[in-house]
């Protein structure tokens, strides 16, 4: 069940939340002597290691579907109704001492949060980067559709870009039309067996260049682009791949703080 816990909370603080939440519950039941609050406070630990913090329950759910995807899902259930539900207790049918409290604090993150609100410093606004992604991942997106929409792409298709592990999850964050390159299984599959080249073959070539700037044959990575309809590939600068893809007609289009973007010509 630890290995559970480790794996989901990451370094939030919803565990410790969910634990305060269950404890007000209890000290709530306690104080008014109702016994309601506090039966739902033990109902939600039981049914939580029951059915969602044990390895038994994160196997039969890993058989069904792709436990290191999903579970978190199953993993929020419990916790954020939890806390949604005592910190609306408190909020709502808390003394008027309470509310003001609330909404004091609500007041200083909208006047005081810079692009995380829709009201800030300088105006009123819908926030640009409201998951507070890296600058790297904005440049590189709006550059990749802003060439995509200019050459009006493929009919009726979303272009393909294949990055490293960590730009990627922010990319698709950002703009979801762009289609990863690489799938999350590749990597997983290559991080545990290395580059075996017995599955995934073609995707392996891909993550040699982008996430450690591997130059081997380049015509076999040429053809792992063509199979894979890859029209970009974002390498890290610092990589200088620069020449090395020049020999199979994939040429740098734009470049951000840390990342070029390359475009695989036809």
């Amino acid at each position: 069940m630890a290995d559970v816990f480790r794996q989901y909370h990451g370094d939030s603080l919803y565990l410790a939340a969910f634990a305060v939440s269950l404890a007000f519950l209890w000290w709530r039941d306690h104080k008014t002597r109702s016994g309601t609050v506090g039966k739902k406070a033990a109902a939600a630990v039981v049914l939580s290691i029951v059915f969602v913090f044990n390895e038994f329950a994160y196997r039969i759910v890993g058989r069904l579907t792709d436990a290191t995807t999903y579970y978190r899902f199953f993993w929020m259930l419990p916790v954020l109704f939890v806390i949604a539900y005592v910190f609306t207790k408190v909020f709502t049918e808390g003394k008027k001492r309470d509310r003001i409290l609330a909404a004091g604090i609500l007041a200083g993150c909208l006047v005081v949060g810079t692009n995380l609100f829709f009201l800030n410093r300088e105006h009123v606004n819908r926030p640009k980067n409201i998951y507070g992604l890296a600058p790297d991942t904005i440049t590189i997106t709006e550059e990749i559709m802003a060439d995509w929409e200019a050459g009006r792409g493929k009919e009726n298709e979303s272009p393909v870009a294949a990055f490293d592990m960590y730009l990627e999850y922010q990319v698709r964050t950002y703009e979801p039309r762009i289609v990863w390159g690489i799938s999350r299984k590749a990597y997983l599959y290559q991080a545990e067996h290395g580059y075996d080249h017995k599955k995934y073959v073609r995707q392996q070539h891909m993550i040699a260049a982008v996430n450690e700037g591997i130059k081997k044959d380049s015509r076999t990575l040429r053809r792992s682009l063509d199979k894979s309809g890859v029209d970009y590939l974002v390498i890290r600068t610092a990589f200088d791949m620069d020449s090395y893809l020049s020999e199979i007609s994939v040429l740098p289009i734009a470049q951000s703080e840390n990342y070029t973007l390359y475009k695989v010509s036809s």
